[in-house]
């Protein structure tokens, strides 16, 4: 019986607030700028990941051809070189990082 008049009660309570809600004016407006605002912020989003879609295609097609070019210059200098030990070798590595960050 009570789950007879909740519905009840809960179909009255739709039905005149569907109904009211539907000729109101100001709650009419506040649905439009929410829909158009929706609207506005889902092109924003599209148009901000077809660019970022855009510079990671262009940014794999840079790692691809670097990895092409060292597999390259690898397969043409035979067997990699191990790289020298002890103190000489850590200065000789930390000159040539060096110059790869400054771009020498």
């Amino acid at each position: 019986m009570n789950a007879f008049v909740t519905r009840i009660a809960n179909y009255l309570a739709n039905e005149i607030l569907v109904k009211h809600l539907a000729q109101n004016k100001t709650f009419q407006n506040m649905a439009l700028r929410t829909h158009l605002r929706v609207e506005k912020t889902k092109e924003v989003a599209k148009e901000m990941m077809e660019e970022v879609e855009k510079e990671g295609i262009k940014q794999a097609k840079t790692i691809g051809e670097a990895a092409a070019e060292g597999a390259k210059q690898q397969s043409a200098a035979g067997r990699p070189q191990p790289p020298a030990r002890g103190f000489g070798g850590f200065v000789q590595a930390f000159v040539k990082e060096v110059k790869k960050d400054f771009g020498s």
